[in-house]
């Protein structure tokens, strides 16, 4: 017997006492049920030492380990692989956007639209561009002179009210030469109430000039040549002094002559 067994048993001893004191047929009870407690587990305790001598005098233990070893299948150690790293992308540059090209406006252009900023109320002349194309020739200045009226809307001198005025007057001395603006085909001359004394010219690709209030004309109909003297200022027709109307039309639509002069 182990000293755990002793402890128990002292202790059991003792309880009995105290409860063979108190009341003699409980403890009579409690004593034989604790005796056949002990005989079975003696009984299992002798039973299960002799099953363990019979196993460890054989080969039981022995054969059954064996056995295990050869039917269980060997787990293949897998081999620690390294990760293939994931390769990174460059970095994508951030495009900058191309500025777009704003179109260039002529000086000429943005000074005229400046100038009738105060007219904005009007509408423009279906017969009036205000565009400034390429002229398909060489020209230079009919006259002389200097601007004293300029394309566009402007209060008449004579009607005194808001009018469009479809060309440009340059002041000059009575008799100051009036030359071709570019090669040419004289197409028309005469002499009407509003613009005196004309010339009227044709030049390449559906362009057209228009010379009035002149004095006189010097040459008649047929090709003239740039810078050539067609006419004298004046102030015939309906005009307040010694100037040039001068007109640039194409395909019958009125450009400004400021542009190109």
């Amino acid at each position: 017997m182990n000293r755990k067994q002793i402890y128990i048993c002292s202790a059991i001893f003792i309880a009995l006492t105290l409860v063979r004191f108190t009341s003699p047929a409980l403890a009579d009870r409690i004593s034989d049920g604790i005796s056949r407690a002990l005989y079975i587990e003696q009984e299992h305790t002798e039973t299960a030492v002799e099953f363990g001598k019979s196993l460890a005098e054989g080969d039981v233990i022995e054969t059954f380990f064996e056995r295990f070893d050869k039917n269980a299948p060997a787990q293949p150690v897998a081999a620690e692989s390294t990760p293939t790293p994931t390769p990174t992308a460059a970095p994508v540059p951030e495009q900058t956007p191309a500025p777009t090209l704003q179109p260039t406006e002529h000086p000429a252009v943005a000074a005229f639209l400046a100038a009738q900023a105060e007219y904005s109320e009007y509408e423009v002349p279906e017969t009036v561009s205000y565009e400034r194309p390429e002229l398909p020739f060489d020209y230079a200045s009919p006259v002389s002179g200097v601007t004293s009226s300029g394309f566009g809307y402007r209060m008449h001198p004579i009607k005194n009210e808001v009018k469009y005025h479809y060309g440009t007057d340059f002041a000059a001395d009575t008799g100051t030469p009036i030359s071709a603006f570019a090669d040419g085909t004289i197409v028309a001359q005469g002499d009407s109430d509003s613009f005196g004394k004309y010339v009227m010219i044709d030049h390449p690709d559906g362009y057209r000039t228009l010379y009035a209030h002149c004095s006189e004309l010097c040459m008649s109909c047929g090709s003239v040549k740039k810078g050539d003297t067609i006419a004298l200022v004046g102030s015939t027709g309906a005009a307040t002094g010694p100037h040039l109307h001068f007109e640039l039309e194409r395909d019958g639509v009125h450009l400004n002559p400021e542009f190109y002069i």
